[in-house]
């Protein structure tokens, strides 16, 4: 697929089928992600793959950050629990810590040049994915479920991958209000 058409064919997907993706796939992606720009070469982005065991967890600490002791109904469960079982691969994106503002700030923009370019690998394969954040990202325990060193790396996100089933509806803007000309 030619790098413009795979630009314009990735889409957030929010939805997953339960079709495994290939090994290849996933160490192709990551791959692609670490030719991402990276100021000052300090390759701060981590990936690490939790299998289904740590996404049982991960799953359990969601419920549980949104409903508390409160009873959870079918739906809510079912919703949640797709969101954390259903799709192939889950990798938690985490970006090494650094005292130095500026090259903080720096080493999370090449973390999401990461990001991006493992996208486009997955949708030049013809996967999909998305990227989130959230509470549970914040927690001490997906920190532990993860076995992430929270004093040596923060969690920027999860990557969710896999077969989609439904895109976002996002809609892009055009040209003209996102690039200007001045002379």
């Amino acid at each position: 697929m030619e790098i413009a058409e795979a630009i314009k064919k990735r889409r957030t997907f929010h939805k997953f089928s339960k079709t495994r993706v290939p090994k290849d796939v996933i160490e192709r992606s990551i791959l692609a992600a670490n030719y991402a720009p990276c100021h000052r070469r300090t390759f701060p982005w981590r990936f690490t793959s939790l299998g289904m065991n740590k996404r049982e967890l991960l799953c359990k600490l969601q419920l549980s950050l949104n409903f508390g002791e409160r009873s959870i109904d079918e739906f809510n469960l079912k919703k949640i629990r797709d969101k954390f079982l259903n799709p192939s691969n889950l990798l938690v994106a985490s970006q090494i810590f650094t005292d130095n503002q500026v090259q903080k700030l720096e080493d999370y923009a090449a973390c999401a040049c990461a990001i991006q370019n493992l996208s486009l690998s997955l949708v030049g394969d013809g996967v999909g994915y998305k990227w989130s954040t959230g509470k549970i990202t914040a927690d001490p325990k997906t920190y532990q479920i993860a076995e992430i060193d929270s004093s040596e790396e923060e969690i920027i996100g999860f990557i969710w991958i896999g077969y989609g089933t439904e895109l976002s509806s996002i809609t892009r803007p055009i040209l003209k209000t996102i690039y200007r000309e001045r002379n």
